[in-house]
């Protein structure tokens, strides 16, 4: 029987081996420093930056570069048309965009690079996307196709030269049973994975392999033999420095406590969890876990703490997959067969002239029975057209308004993405700049792109066409923000229900993300009690918003950044609400202000 829930949640090591194996176990900081340098050559052909921008994206620790790299990649191989270098890049693309949580961008590169493998007949590499797509599926809960695709790969492989291949197969194909629910089966596979690996002694193999037989045993309750499996797994990967995987079995091993009832140790390990994923800042992970900890705390009476997780449960999920991307994935998959049998009929029809002449004389046929079934149905239509005359228009009407609809929600969607990259090439250029004076001014400019994404996201995700639920709206912009400063006091909010149009929202949003910003970084040094309040109510036709804090005020200091470009912002997109500002710094700062609704 198949399994949901936590247990499927539970586990993302699949896409973790995959990735390991075919990159050799390794990020070498020491190596993508040298490929930077290599690539600062000005004498490389256009070849060799190609292949060397691929080697990056498979060094690099960080994420986003080695995407920008492989992409980079890719654009090259394209414009010498090399279809080979292609697949490789398009390869490194769908692994990175399926480790961000980017299933439908993953999927999409990784049929693309299994199209040119075929072409070239190479087998190997046919199996490598085999596993990725079966990844891919794994990530929707498409368990026996990702189990078919897993089989493809298994038996490629066993005529490899290099074992680990077949080893790093038949170990996903157990945990794909595993997620599946086929726990005899997944049993099997991870002993086989065990027994294949003696001869090559990997030590990855062995941990992720001992872990997921720990998860296995957990899911049958077999408590005491899942916890030795867990800590024999999480002992080797401490060793290895493999966080990502530390954190998944701690989160199981936080598991095995709770049905145990040893509360105390299952909160130690949960949260464990929670602050491995978020250091290496890996989104699902971070949703699952505090998912799990929501769960853990409602079950032992915490409502606090249990709202709190669910929360930012909900702040992950909504960057990650969601129906849309399903549909997107299946029409992709089904746009790849129709693709493979176009190429056998066309394979076909050259050789034979037979076949061609009985399709041609089909196709005449089919025209012919087209053009006879159309005259009817024109006959037809004339006369039904006069009853039929109101309906058609009612129904053309509201073909029309759902176009609009659709349209404007994908106008939303394609600002959101571009507004989300920008901020994370802010986010990079920022890295970059680590100790320079300009680093606050892009930071701060991300802030401001990430205050208008949110806009977007709440636009295309909720299905609101031009208005914005300013509660919900604000109170997540504003605990996004404390989260990005690790604030360490929680914002009170006092925000009527009400919805504001987006020519309102958007100037409102960045007023207040300079507002909340200033207090963060400039109002609460040696404040043992630190408040910030944040009231918005409509009063007959206003909007009266106030920013309240208990800060040290405004400094002799802090008084010259009046002319700073924050606060000139905010004068300016006030004038532009035709709204009125004040300002008191009585116990702290107190902003208020006054604009029209519409």
């Amino acid at each position: 029987m198949k399994k949901t829930g936590t247990f499927i949640r539970n586990s993302a090591l699949i896409l973790l081996t995959t990735l390991m194996f075919a990159k050799g176990f390794t990020q070498d900081r020491k190596k993508s420093d040298s490929l930077i340098h290599l690539l600062s050559e000005n004498d490389l052909s256009i070849r060799s930056k190609a292949a060397t921008l691929r080697l990056l994206a498979i060094y690099h620790p960080s994420i986003d570069t080695a995407l920008f790299s492989a992409k980079r990649s890719l654009e090259l191989a394209i414009q010498i048309d090399d279809p080979l270098l292609q697949a490789e890049a398009l390869e490194e693309i769908s692994g990175l965009e399926y480790r961000l949580g980017n299933n439908t961008q993953s999927l999409e590169a990784t049929l693309k690079g299994l199209r040119i493998y075929e072409t070239l007949g190479l087998e190997e590499r046919q199996a490598a996307s085999y596993a990725q797509l079966a990844s891919n599926h794994l990530g929707n809960n498409a368990f026996d196709t990702a189990i078919s695709f897993l089989k493809k790969a298994e038996r490629i492989y066993r005529n490899s030269e290099e074992p680990i291949n077949l080893v790093s197969t038949v170990h996903n194909l157990g945990e794909a049973y595993r997620l599946a629910g086929y726990l005899d089966s997944a049993t099997l596979s991870f002993e086989k994975t065990l027994a294949l690996n003696k001869k090559i002694k990997n030590e990855f193999i062995e941990s992720y392999t001992l872990g997921n037989l720990g998860m296995v045993f957990s899911a049958q309750n077999k408590l005491a033999v899942a916890k030795n499996y867990l800590n024999k797994a999480i002992d080797i990967l401490n060793s290895l420095e493999d966080t990502y995987s530390v954190a998944i079995y701690s989160a199981e091993l936080g598991t095995v406590y709770k049905k145990e009832g040893a509360f105390s140790s299952a909160e130690e390990k949960y949260l464990e969890a929670l602050d491995l994923a978020q250091k290496i800042n890996i989104k699902e992970p971070i949703r699952d876990f505090n998912l799990m900890l929501s769960e853990f705390y409602a079950f032992q009476e915490k409502y606090d703490k249990a709202l709190f997780h669910q929360k930012q449960y909900q702040v992950y999920q909504d960057s990650l997959i969601n129906k849309q991307n399903i549909q997107k994935i299946e029409q992709l998959t089904a746009g790849y067969e129709i693709d493979k049998r176009e190429s056998e009929i066309d394979v076909l029809q050259a050789i034979t002239t037979n076949q061609k002449k009985w399709m041609l004389i089909l196709g005449i046929c089919t025209l012919v029975i087209l053009l006879f079934v159309y005259l009817l149905y024109r006959g037809n239509r004339k006369i039904q057209k006069i009853n039929k005359s109101l309906s058609q228009q009612k129904a053309i009407i509201s073909n029309r308004e759902q176009e609009k609809v659709i349209l404007l929600k994908e106008l939303n969607h394609r600002v959101k993405n571009n507004l989300q990259m920008i901020s994370s090439l802010l986010n990079l250029q920022s890295r970059e700049l680590s100790g320079h004076q300009a680093q606050e001014a892009i930071i701060a400019g991300k802030n401001r792109v990430e205050a208008l994404s949110l806009v977007h996201r709440k636009l295309y995700q909720d299905g609101i066409e031009t208005r914005i639920q300013l509660k919900e709206y604000m109170e997540e912009l504003v605990l996004g923000l404390f989260h990005a400063y690790d604030a360490k006091f929680k914002p009170d909010f006092k925000i009527t229900a009400i919805s504001i149009g987006i020519d309102q929202a958007i100037p409102l949003a960045l007023i207040v993300n300079e507002m909340v910003i200033n207090a963060l970084k400039y109002a609460y040094e040696d404040i043992s009690n630190p408040i910030l309040n944040i009231q918005i109510k409509e009063k007959d036709s206003d909007l009266e918003v106030e920013v309240i804090d208990n800060g040290t005020g405004f400094s002799l200091e802090n008084s010259k950044k009046e002319n700073s470009f924050g606060i000139k912002l905010i004068h300016s997109l006030v004038t532009q609400l035709n709204g009125v500002i004040e300002k008191s710094t009585n116990n702290g700062t107190h902003w208020k202000m006054s604009i029209k609704t519409t």
